[in-house]
């Protein structure tokens, strides 16, 4: 006999047929996804001879600027981008670092490299389509990040240690699946993202009990909240189900809603227009040019521009300074506070690089909660949002989250060798995954 189609039994098929075909990509997605939430905590405890300085007590620091020298003629053939320096005095700076630009012979090679490299495919607007994203990769590639004793300048080490390099092997599972084209990777767990949101709403469906008429009922609201432990297995699991789903249901579906902003260009700018914000293009952050572009100045040192904004940003903050890369370019200063409560929202400045001009102030604060929420939808799907405490309620609520896919299956698994009526009866309403 065929079970009536009723509206719960379309919400337990949607249910059911979402997450069996996901449940192998959900569950590797969430595993990877709790290894990697204290990444930076781990990292930075295991590479702590190189994270941590000890200092005699007086000790004073170099300026950025001596430093800056120091670092560059021990890395040759290498420049610095940024340097971004902690709010402790007992931790290492660290300098970004990309290989130095030969103005000389750059003309004579980029018209050798065009004369001799096969036609590019071109895309609807008659430009190169691939050129832009894989140029910027080779920059990401090429930029090294080095710890240095502000004390000393000494180099200490490469940031990407052994630990370092495990943890961008989880994000790259997590992001990716390892999957060499980011594109085939990012739509692959972007769209398990996606569907996870809609396996978070049918499973609250189906947590609701099965009659309006029962609402008013409390005891049926306990199992909800519960798991028997002296149930058989079968209960037990899908006790274990229910209950996991809605104790993390609210960190999961915020998970899930964000995931997707890092993946799909047009998921990122239909979550930027429901919050109100216009989406900004890419390369348009960095737009902005200094009005003093002569060859008759010269560029300001790294401790005027740090002073400059000392006096816009008052306070005991991380600081983050990247320089200009081009001789018209400015030079932007970020700030943000580190602690077990802190959230990673930056300020942000512009100043020129001749005359210290501050050309642009961002003040966190001062957003709008759109744009606050867009501007850390990393931060929030990550679980950075207010710093350490919030890590510990996304660690647990993945690590249990990841059970979720298991303990579906298992309950799918269950019903498909059911061979009794009385076991239909008892399990109609059993959630599938």
């Amino acid at each position: 006999m065929k079970k009536k189609l009723t509206f719960r039994r379309v919400i337990h098929l949607m249910h059911l047929w979402v997450g069996i075909p996901c449940a192998l990509f959900l569950f590797f997605i969430c595993f990877s996804g709790t290894v990697y939430v204290f990444n930076k905590e781990i990292t930075q405890w295991f590479d702590r001879d190189l994270y941590t300085i000890k200092t005699a007590e007086g000790a004073a620091k170099l300026t950025a600027d001596q430093l800056k020298v120091l670092v560059e003629n021990e890395k040759k053939g290498m420049v610095t981008a940024a340097i971004q320096i902690p709010q402790s005095n007992t931790e290492a700076w660290i300098f970004s670092m990309r290989p130095k630009e030969d103005k000389k012979s750059k003309p004579q090679a980029d018209m050798k490299e065009m004369q001799s490299a096969p036609p590019k495919a071109e895309g609807r607007n008659g430009k190169d389509e691939k050129a832009g994203p894989q140029r910027k990769k080779n920059e990401r590639v090429q930029m090294k990040n080095f710890y240095v004793n502000p004390y000393s300048g000494k180099v200490l080490g490469d940031v990407q240690t052994p630990s370092a390099k495990f943890f961008l092997f989880v994000m790259q599972f997590h992001r990716w699946l390892l999957i060499d084209n980011h594109d085939i990777g990012a739509a692959i767990t972007g769209t398990a993202a996606i569907l996870m949101i809609l396996l978070q709403i049918t499973g609250m469906m189906l947590w609701f009990p099965a009659k309006i008429k029962s609402w008013k009922k409390k005891h049926l609201w306990k199992q909800g909240f519960v798991v028997k432990r002296n149930a058989s297995g079968k209960r037990f699991n899908f006790d274990l189900h229910k209950a996991i789903g809605f104790y993390t249901f609210l960190f999961i579906t915020i998970m899930a809603i964000t995931g997707p902003v890092m993946g799909f260009d047009w998921y990122k700018a239909g979550f930027s227009k429901a919050l109100g914000v216009t989406p900004m293009k890419k390369g348009q952050e960095n737009e902005m040019k200094s009005a003093a572009n002569t060859d008759s100045l010269t560029a300001i040192s790294i401790e005027a521009a740090l002073a400059k904004s000392g006096e816009v940003f008052t306070g005991d903050l991380t600081t983050k300074i990247s320089l200009p890369k081009d001789n018209d370019g400015v030079i932007t200063v970020q700030k943000s506070k580190e602690g077990f409560f802190a959230s990673p929202a930056a300020d942000r400045l512009m100043i020129d690089q001749y005359t210290a001009q501050v050309m642009k102030v961002e003040r966190f604060a001062e957003k709008t909660t759109g744009q606050k929420i867009v501007t850390l939808a990393k931060a929030i799907h990550t679980g950075e949002i207010f710093g350490t405490f919030s890590k510990i309620l996304y660690f647990i609520a993945c690590l249990f989250a990841t059970s979720l896919p298991i303990t579906g299956v298992i309950i799918w698994w269950g019903r498909r060798n059911k061979t009794s009526k009385k076991n239909v009866v008892v399990e109609e309403d059993l959630v599938a995954v």
